[in-house]
């Protein structure tokens, strides 16, 4: 489920990104960049459960680097407001250097 619904949520971005990158001065380097950001967060996820294994195993803790106690009641909504706040800020910085290189 955790999957398919990230597939989801990617299609859906996705399609709003495409829609606002053709209307772009350069489309094609607009879509260029969308790529490269979408190839850079599968990548540093990955690497983000490498390293974070890593830390599990060396510290022998479920959350090596937690930074609030597990109860803390706001931890998966303040996490997901930093994950949609980065999103929204990564997608119109492209949308901006697209418009920006005419």
């Amino acid at each position: 489920m955790s999957a398919t619904f990230a597939v989801v949520v990617g299609a859906v971005i996705s399609h709003w990104y495409d829609g606002r990158a053709r209307s772009a001065v350069h489309p094609e380097r607009a879509e260029r960049l969308g790529t490269l950001v979408a190839s850079g967060l599968i990548v540093g996820e990955s690497l983000w459960g490498v390293i974070n294994a890593g830390l599990i195993v060396g510290f022998s803790k479920d959350a090596p680097i937690g930074l609030v106690p597990e109860d803390f009641a706001l931890a998966p909504w303040l996490g997901l407001l930093g994950f949609v706040g980065a999103i929204v800020w990564l997608y119109g910085w492209m949308l901006r250097r697209s418009a920006a290189a005419r």
